[in-house]
């Protein structure tokens, strides 16, 4: 028998939800206690902060998930990602964005932003480390990993305001024809 997430678990995960379908904006503390079935409390014990904490927090946690994806060679790492935001586009009809891109564009000085900083640094760092382990040159595959966040994020965003996930195949087709142009043949 599995356990139900405790209260902390249970706001991160709503907060998340929240973020991909309204923004930081559009994310109140009442929608997320009533989406987490937390007591008001909850928040403030485990999130002393308020709703800036809460939203870094689950901002991390958003990007900590989607680094997870896939396996350690670049090429299989860019499918499994696109792939999973593919089934996210279409399982969610285009309504879910990415939580950390709506972190990022809260105000400039936010909890928020600098956690959105974070995420996309280590995912950035985390796909130049698998071009390196695979042979790339270490400062072109920085630059690749700086390129497939942004490129991964601005795909996103394409496919959700023209419904359809031809920007994430392009992005794919894209990514393997760059990946494969840093690694050793």
């Amino acid at each position: 028998m599995a356990t139900r997430p405790g209260p902390r678990d249970r706001l991160l995960d709503a907060t998340v939800e929240s973020l991909r379908r309204r923004g930081v904006h559009g994310t109140g503390l009442a929608e997320v206690l009533r989406a987490s079935g937390t007591a008001r409390q909850s928040i403030y014990q485990h999130f002393p902060g308020g709703k800036a904490e809460l939203v870094a927090a689950a901002t991390r946690r958003a990007g900590a998930f989607i680094a997870s994806r896939g396996p350690a060679d670049p090429h299989g790492h860019v499918d499994a990602v696109v792939d999973w935001w593919i089934g996210q586009l279409g399982r969610h009809d285009f309504a879910l964005g990415c939580p950390v891109a709506a972190a990022a564009l809260d105000e400039p000085d936010s909890p928020a932003v600098a956690a959105a900083a974070e995420v996309f640094a280590d995912w950035s760092e985390g796909f130049a480390r698998r071009l390196v382990d695979a042979g790339a040159d270490p400062a072109a595959a920085a630059a690749l990993g700086r390129f497939r966040v942004s490129a991964m994020e601005g795909a996103i965003m394409t496919a959700r305001a023209l419904r359809t996930v031809a920007p994430m195949e392009d992005l794919r087709d894209h990514l393997h024809r760059l990946v494969d142009d840093l690694l050793p043949h």
